[in-house]
């Protein structure tokens, strides 16, 4: 049971990202209701997470070039709204060509130029986790225990300085000290014990 709802951690996270990268909030955009409506035409049951993220913001675009405002976490942009439909498209494309059988749900969150993603999934039974999936291998790896996890962590990053810039002004992480924070809040992730 998370400890906050959702939405708020998802503020606090865009609050710690802005304390590194001053116009990161405003780059993303502002999110709506019709956000909600839209995605709701997409999938029979919308996420609380996603309610959260794009309820608040709009997301990162494709064709967004300042190397500060790009990413979300190290390596991946949050996907926009108006770009959604077509990363579902090409995350059950991936699940498909891999032989990936999709049992529960499976919703793209964030991607990268390579078609990985960073994945909400619901198993069969309703239990929510955060899961990577590589285009090249086409496994599901649970990363984070839970979206509000998944939220916490990452707000972690920011506040024992695992995220900094590097020298272009790329998000970048202490790999090391990521897989601590992350092993330490998600015990149950396979994805940081690897």
């Amino acid at each position: 049971m998370p400890t906050q709802p959702l939405t708020e951690l998802f503020q606090e996270y865009l609050r710690l990202s802005a304390e590194l990268r001053p116009n990161y909030i405003a780059s993303l955009g502002a999110g709506d209701e019709a956000c909600s409506t839209s995605l709701a035409e997409l999938m029979p049951q919308v996420p609380e997470l996603l309610e959260a993220v794009y309820s608040t913001v709009a997301g990162t675009g494709s064709d967004e070039e300042d190397p500060s405002l790009v990413e979300f976490i190290p390596g991946y942009r949050l996907i926009h709204r108006e770009e959604y439909a077509q990363e579902m498209q090409v995350l059950a494309g991936v699940l498909q060509e891999k032989g990936q059988e999709t049992e529960g749900v499976i919703l793209p969150l964030l991607t990268n130029y390579g078609s990985d993603f960073i994945c909400y999934h619901r198993s069969v039974e309703g239990v929510e986790r955060i899961c990577d999936l590589l285009h090249d291998y086409g496994d599901l790896v649970v990363m984070y225990d839970s979206p509000a996890l998944f939220l916490e962590t990452l707000c972690e990053f920011y506040k024992q300085e695992v995220y900094f810039l590097d020298e272009e002004g790329y998000l970048d992480c202490d790999l090391v000290k990521e897989g601590e924070v992350a092993a330490a809040l998600n015990p149950e992730a396979n994805y940081w014990s690897e």
